[in-house]
């Protein structure tokens, strides 16, 4: 018999995986361990509480500035339509369970102030949200530009004003004396400063012509012309405002007159502090 007749089959070869291959056993699934479904639970709580809260200090934050808004035009006989812009700092639910809101801050465009109007913003803090309601400290600033600081001074000046401008730090007057029939030019600057909480213009310096001179030398020329140019201006502003509002402080500042005013902690609970103070 031949190897033709019968052939052998050819040996496997070792190299080839197949034949060495064990059948790899099927992967044990991880078990997701409960504690990482406890913390999941706990991140969606989280997630929902930070949601209400933000939800509910918004609708909070609204409501009480916009009362608080309302408020400030009732108690200062505003128009109804007068724009008032309230923030109440920081987180307000926390503030409201502490019974005190730490820092409020309010602004007002083109506010009457007697014969012309101003910018007033208000800094209040420590304030109180249960009776009695007081404020731990309160400051409020006015400002005023060269118009509007030109319908206060025709309030009170004494003589025909020509021109008035604003010069850090004064505010310069021009104005005209007579002498034989003639018109002299004068320009008078005038420093504002606070005093027992009345706005005072006091002449600084003076020119005539064009001239540098002094008080005295205004008085040889013109005598008692001159004594309405070279007087204190005085001007009353507490009438304008609440009582519980004390003139502290007044400079020019660029081109704009700037008044700082302290705010009587017990401005909010008192009526006789909201009325219109006196001079």
């Amino acid at each position: 018999m031949t190897d033709a007749e019968h052939p052998t089959d050819p040996l496997p070869d070792l190299r080839a995986g197949w034949v060495l291959a064990v059948p790899e056993e099927p992967k044990k699934r991880r078990r997701v361990w409960p504690w990482l479904v406890a913390a999941a639970a706990v991140v969606i709580v989280i997630v929902i509480v930070v949601v209400v809260v933000v939800i509910v200090e918004t609708v909070l934050r609204s409501t009480i500035e916009a009362g608080i808004a309302d408020q400030v035009r009732t108690s200062l006989e505003l128009p109804a339509d007068q724009p008032v812009d309230v923030s109440v700092e920081g987180p307000l639910t926390l503030q409201l369970l502490t019974g005190s809101l730490d820092d409020i801050r309010l602004s007002s465009d083109d506010v009457p102030l007697g014969p012309t109007t101003a910018d007033v913003d208000v800094a209040l803090r420590g304030v109180s949200t249960n009776a009695p309601y007081t404020v731990g400290a309160g400051v409020a600033t006015v400002t005023l530009d060269q118009s509007q600081v030109a319908a206060l001074t025709d309030s009170v000046a004494q003589i025909d004003i020509v021109e008035l401008t604003l010069e850090d730090p004064a505010i310069v007057v021009g104005t005209e004396l007579s002498l034989f029939g003639f018109g002299i030019p004068i320009s008078l600057s005038l420093v504002p400063s606070a005093e027992a909480g009345e706005l005072v213009l006091r002449p600084d310096s003076l020119q005539v012509s064009g001239l540098a001179v002094t008080a005295d030398g205004v008085r040889d020329q013109f005598g008692s012309l001159a004594d309405p140019i070279l007087q204190d201006w005085q001007i009353c502003v507490a009438q304008y405002l609440p009582a519980g509002a004390t003139l502290t402080a007044a400079s020019v500042t660029g081109a704009e007159l700037v008044a700082t005013f302290d705010i009587d902690g017990r401005t909010l609970n008192e009526t006789a502090l909201q009325q219109n103070g006196t001079c």
